[in-house]
């Protein structure tokens, strides 16, 4: 969810949307021509583990015109995933292990369609590629690459809300205005009076004035007003418009059937909740509203791509989250993320609550497959919203919270620079801030895209000083741990879909460890969050361990079962 204004923008030709598609996607991969079955070649269970966010324009420039794109994005997806390339094979042979590649199963991009902001999230196409970022051929470049490495892809679509640029509201103003609301007026929340109405608006204890979130309302006319909830430059959709949703069928067999994997949805509690307000339809029955909203697009695209993949923002408490599920969509645990500090559930694993964090997975998987058995659990540690976990956490925290959050089950999400220890400001400062370019090398700026234009921090080097360059050289370094664990992981393909068993209730606070299951298979992860100390497990059925610790020890081999010393602020393992 973005909820910056946008600056003051020059007219906006909007592309035809007429464009020859047959120009665009070879005749056999014109969207909507071919059958849902054959859009996905590999099974999802073999590539669901591990997914990275990656704001585009600020990833890697492959033009040198000073933004991210999409060619930058496929330039790299060796160091994404290279698991199918002659160089991890040989590297396998000399090493026993990539010492390159993160081996992220699936890639989320943020908005990639046209749009008069830097961030995107006000869309004014829903079937076409912002040309800063590139072209529909370039996409179909990306997506056939991310298919070869063996990685999915997803992108993020805002249904809460359009650009004011969309023709479908510009359309709708001429209808507004001419008196006459027809199809198009529909799509968007109008409301016709004097002023807005005041149920609208409500006052906060700290400001004794209005909130800054929904204010907003735009003068479409004399006694004619639109709702914008997060600014009047992105004017809200009207779910209950029947031609609405049918517009978004379209959009979605125009992504899907095109081979994309899946879509992440933006402020998913929006469309029908206003919190925090004195209205008939605040609370239960708002979210109930959203939840037959997102079971629809569920739905409808199921039926499409059976083996979609969509994951839900719903910026709300646990509680809330949970309940979304039974949509059918999977939902990001913001509960996970070190943006709660010492509240949150990672941060306080890494301090030495290991236990408390593995009880924690337990009730949350119990939790959500309680709405839906299939349901996905997606923590992170941070996003594009958030101060990024680097200023919440250590060094040697960083690493043990990477630990803590890829052998979680379901779909961990690690964002875009994470791995190196990239920077932010604190929360107050803009979103801007905390999407700043990739720093790829310390010793030269070859593909740095230039900050975002809102930008206004003096801070652009990971933590540690070094880029990805230096870090994959450097043995001990944050983005070497990551790939480490990736390393590990990728022996489980199946993770993703296990069940959760906690197996330390009484023990050591310090040490998580618990069984994951799936179909026949299982293995104990054990993570020792004692930063000093090395820790007793007793493990009776473990016959062969694996392992790390944040202080460089490494180790795997037979293990007979019996009591196993995890090293201090280590990762552990074992097969059974």
């Amino acid at each position: 969810m973005d909820t910056e204004k946008n600056s003051p923008h020059p007219k906006y030709l909007i592309p035809a949307i007429l464009l020859a598609l047959a120009a665009v996607f070879p005749a056999c991969e014109m969207p909507g021509s071919k059958p849902a079955a054959s859009l996905n070649t590999r099974g999802w269970e073999e590539n669901a583990g591990t997914w990275y966010q990656i704001f585009t324009g600020s990833y890697y420039d492959s033009n040198g015109d000073g933004i991210g794109d999409l060619n930058g994005i496929a330039l790299k997806l060796d160091y994404l995933n290279d698991s199918g390339s002659l160089r991890h094979k040989q590297e396998i042979d000399l090493y026993g292990e990539c010492n390159r590649s993160l081996h992220v199963d699936g890639i989320w991009l943020t908005p990639i369609m046209p749009s008069p902001s830097y961030h995107k999230y006000d869309t004014k196409d829903y079937k076409n590629i912002d040309p800063s970022f590139g072209t529909l051929k370039d996409f179909q470049n990306l997506l056939k690459k991310c298919h070869d490495h063996g990685i999915k892809l997803i992108i993020d679509l805002v249904m809460n809300h359009s650009s004011e640029q969309h023709p479908w509201f510009q359309e709708a103003l001429k209808e507004v205005r001419a008196g006459r609301p027809g199809r198009y007026a529909s799509y968007y929340n109008f409301y016709y009076g004097a002023t807005p109405p005041e149920t609208y608006k409500f006052k906060t204890a700290e400001s004794g004035g209005l909130s800054s979130y929904y204010k907003f309302w735009g003068r479409a006319a004399e006694n004619a007003w639109f709702e914008g909830s997060f600014w009047t430059g992105m004017p809200d959709l009207n779910w209950d418009s029947k031609a609405l949703r049918k517009e978004f069928e379209e959009v979605v067999d125009f992504w899907l059937s095109a081979g994309l994997d899946g879509f992440r949805l933006d402020a998913t509690s929006w469309p029908y909740n206003y919190r925090g307000m004195d209205l008939q339809n605040d609370g239960v029955h708002g979210d109930n509203k959203n939840i037959e909203l997102w079971t629809w697009f569920n739905d409808t695209c199921k039926k499409i791509n059976p083996n979609v993949y969509l994951v839900g923002e719903c910026w709300e408490g646990s509680g809330t989250i949970a309940n979304y599920y039974r949509s059918g969509m999977n939902f990001f645990a913001f509960d996970f993320s070190t943006q709660n500090g010492k509240q949150g559930t990672i941060y306080h694993g890494v301090t030495g609550h290991g236990k408390t964090f593995a009880s924690t997975l337990e009730w949350w998987e119990r939790t959500i497959k309680q709405r839906n058995p299939g349901a996905l659990a997606a923590p992170f540690l941070s996003n594009h919203d958030q101060t990024r976990s680097s200023m919440f956490l250590l060094d040697n925290e960083r690493k043990m919270a990477a630990s803590l959050l890829i052998f979680s089950p379901g779909t961990p999400f690690i964002y875009y620079g994470e791995e190196i220890g990239l920077t932010s400001p604190a929360y107050e400062s803009p979103d801007a801030n905390r999407r700043g370019p990739m720093y790829w090398s310390n010793a030269n700026s070859a593909g740095r895209p230039d900050p975002p234009p809102e930008w206004n921090w003096w801070q652009m080097a990971p933590a540690a000083g070094e880029g990805v360059e230096e870090q994959l050289q450097n043995e001990n370094s944050l983005l070497r741990y990551y790939i480490r664990a990736g390393n590990l992981k990728k022996k489980y393909p199946w993770l993703a879909y296990a069940s959760i068993e906690n197996l330390n209730k009484t023990g050591d606070e310090a040490v998580a460890a618990y069984r994951l299951r799936h179909e026949g298979k299982s293995i104990i992860v054990t993570h020792n969050t004692d930063y000093s100390n090395q820790k007793d497990i007793n493990l009776p059925n473990a016959r062969y361990y694996e392992g790390f610790s944040v202080h460089g020890w490494t180790d795997k081999g037979p293990f007979p079962g019996g009591v196993f010393s995890l090293p201090a602020y280590s990762t552990v393992v074992f097969s059974e």
